[in-house]
């Protein structure tokens, strides 16, 4: 029997799992508040109704799959990019401490800013982009194994 190697490329894959494990853990947050968000997701009926009068008309709650998605895709990512760059930071300085923590959150910031925040149409190209990841890497579990 083998004993577990602590090498560098360990240290990688738990890197790597840490973040996968926080997208899906951020999609589940997500998608249980795009059940009950008074938001409409970008796009949607709801959404344009809202833009074009300019007066804002809660969802109801569980009304929209859309927004169940829409969130599950935001929540996932913040949680993803947030813990990678954390985790990749630790990685480089051998180091596990608040330093860490700060510059993922100042990555996530700028994620955050430059895709999500910046217009309507990059975040719903930013959705698709993230959807088809995820499809892309369930086909790609299902074909592997």
């Amino acid at each position: 029997s083998s004993a577990p190697q602590d090498g560098p490329s360990s240290r990688h894959k738990s890197t790597i799992s840490h973040a996968v494990y926080q997208v899906i853990r951020g999609c589940v947050y997500g998608g249980v508040w795009g059940m009950v968000t008074p938001f409409h997701a970008p796009g949607s009926i709801g959404a344009l109704e809202e833009k074009k009068t300019g007066v804002f008309k809660a969802a109801r709650p569980l009304s929209s799959f859309r927004s169940i998605a829409h969130n599950a895709a935001i929540f996932g990512t913040i949680m993803g990019i947030q813990r990678l760059s954390s985790k990749s930071l630790e990685l480089l300085r051998l180091r596990e401490d608040y330093i860490n923590d700060i510059f993922g959150f100042c990555v996530t910031y700028k994620y955050y800013d430059t895709f999500l925040a910046s217009s309507e149409r990059r975040l719903i190209i930013h959705n698709r982009i993230f959807g088809g990841a995820v499809l892309a890497a369930v086909a790609y579990g299902h074909v592997a194994v």
